[in-house]
């Protein structure tokens, strides 16, 4: 079941995770009488610590009880490195994840680390457990009468035209989910009624007083590296993430996964 942990193991337990409860009003999205309830987890990087099919099980219950209507994934299920305890295979982590019932659906997109460790099994075991795995592609999901795009762009660690083309054809008539591992997407997603959620930066996973966090390890800058971002009338969150990649410890910004509530801005 892989590699232990030894004289680290006292040290290599995740920090306790925050729930993130969003709340955004976007321009033009459609007036329903209760906001979209999205539950958004990314880089849960199953392994990363010593504990962590136990703390999975934990925050997915936890997850489940908050009754969301939608459920997305933002990519790097899988770790850095298999080295830091047990492996947990895919097979496993797409069981996991079923659990997460939303009468709109699971949807998920890859990361670096999924496709550095053989995206397609990833794939094939999420889409085995009803987890449609987005991959520059696009879904209609529909609440409360309102037809909304899902749209969602993996990393594969390179500008895709295909990806582009899809963002470009994005009608400023219809209101956008923007699912993307990576925050670099955000500046080729047009103005209109859209979001866009992102994972990838772990919110820096090393932040410090006056400084804030050193990288991001994206294309994005970093002012994008974490939380709500408004810029050219275009709304994204970036979220910290699960799990850590490298060393397996965070300073100044704690792991979390969001509950982002969705509704028109009147006025």
């Amino acid at each position: 079941m892989g590699v232990p942990f030894g004289f680290l193991s006292r040290i290599l337990h995740a920090q306790p995770h925050c729930v993130r409860f969003i709340d955004l009003a976007i321009r033009g999205w459609p007036r329903t009488t209760r906001p979209l309830r999205i539950v958004f987890l990314s880089d849960i990087h199953v392994g990363s610590h010593r504990g962590d099919y136990r703390r999975l099980s934990r925050i997915l219950t936890e997850a489940c009880n908050l009754a969301p209507d939608l459920v997305l994934h933002g990519g790097d299920f899988l770790p850095w490195v298999p080295l830091r305890g047990r492996t947990i295979s895919p097979v496993v982590i797409g069981r996991m994840l079923r659990r997460l019932r939303a009468p709109l659906g699971q949807f998920a997109v890859l990361g670096n680390h999924d496709y550095q460790r053989g995206g397609h099994g990833l794939a094939a075991a999420l889409a085995a457990n009803g987890i449609d795995v987005l991959d520059d592609a696009r879904r209609t999901i529909k609440f409360e009468g309102h037809e909304i795009d899902l749209i969602g762009i993996p990393d594969a660690r390179r500008h895709r035209q295909e990806a582009q083309a899809l963002l470009s054809s994005l009608s400023p008539q219809r209101p956008a989910v923007v699912l993307t591992h990576d925050p670099y997407w955000f500046k080729h997603v047009p103005r209109g009624p859209y979001l866009t959620l992102a994972g990838h930066t772990h919110g820096g996973q090393f932040r410090f007083p006056f400084v804030g966090a050193v990288v991001n390890m994206s294309r994005a800058p970093m002012r994008w590296t974490y939380g709500h971002i408004i810029e050219r009338e275009k709304t994204m969150y970036v979220t910290s993430g699960l799990g850590t990649s490298g060393l397996p410890w965070r300073i100044g910004i704690p792991p979390e996964f969001a509950v982002i509530s969705v509704q028109r801005e009147e006025g």
